[in-house]
């Protein structure tokens, strides 16, 4: 068994057996569950989900969505990441899916018998976002992030002195008839439930697949209401436009559930609320 960096590679893989034929063409190899294992070694890490393999392939992380670049804790995710396997040789296990709409290879990442997908959020570098059918590991990942939220650990800090105060009085993630042509029948209404204005200047929006919205120069008075609809319109005092765009359907809240994250300025937690639509 051969060691790199801390971390177990598997054994090398043995003669062939004899139940092969040793003559005649190659046969047809269709890939199975049982080829899906295989150890190879982490050239450099992205970013806190995603990873380049020695052979130039891209890696991206099942389970877990990490910050994006510009954002609280991204440069924190990154750095845990590059701790946890850059350079070492680690194990990759695949799920349903092989590779995503990017090309990127969609594994699991074990370094000795430790999936770091699970560690990650375990920390609190990133959220669980399982995206079916690659759903294997949905217990062990949910798991993970309770623990991370129990103990406040990174993205789950909350923010101090108003997490009391933001509620959701409504959230309408399914918009009648097609959601992506109904954009501003999608939206969650905010209220500030505190006597005392709140400044939600920089704040952001955010869903498990990284769709940010970035709240403008608001303040949100004691007692009021302000609802953020997904599509475009002009920002009032009870009123602000996401102006989603730049996807195939700009349609941000998923009917079959997803999570709502709402972060202070300073990348701080205010609120989360997960509902599970349709399933």
């Amino acid at each position: 068994m051969l060691i790199g960096a801390g971390c177990v590679q598997e054994e090398e893989p043995g003669p062939l057996s004899p139940l092969i034929p040793p003559i005649g063409p190659s046969p047809v190899v269709t890939p199975t569950r049982a080829l899906e294992n295989v150890s190879t070694v982490i050239s450099s890490v992205v970013d806190g989900d995603t990873v380049i393999l020695q052979n130039g392939e891209q890696v991206r992380l099942l389970g877990i969505n990490s910050p994006e670049q510009g954002h609280p804790y991204y440069e924190e995710a990154r750095t845990r990441l590059k701790e946890l396997i850059e350079g070492k040789t680690v194990r990759l296990e695949r799920d349903v899916e092989d590779k995503d709409q990017y090309g990127r290879l969609l594994r699991y990442i074990y370094c000795d018998d430790t999936m770091v997908n699970v560690e990650m959020v375990r920390g609190g570098y990133a959220n669980v976002y399982i995206s079916p059918p690659n759903t294997k590991y949905s217990n062990k990942f949910e798991e993970a992030e309770q623990e991370a939220k129990n103990a406040h650990r990174g993205l789950w800090k909350p923010s101090e002195d108003v997490s009391n105060c933001i509620t959701i009085l409504q959230f309408h993630w399914n918009a009648a008839g097609d959601d992506c042509s109904n954009l501003n029948d999608e939206y969650i209404t905010f209220k500030n439930t505190c006597t005392a204005s709140i400044t939600m200047t920089g704040w952001t929006v955010k869903d498990d697949a990284n769709h940010i919205y970035h709240f403008p120069d608001f303040r949100l008075a004691g007692g009021a209401t302000v609802t953020l609809y997904t599509g475009s319109g002009q920002d009032t005092a009870r009123a602000l436009y996401w102006k989603s765009s730049g996807h195939t359907c700009n349609a941000v809240w998923n009917n079959d559930g997803d999570t709502l994250y709402l972060r202070d300025i300073t990348g701080n937690l205010v609120m989360s609320y997960r509902y599970s639509g349709f399933n």
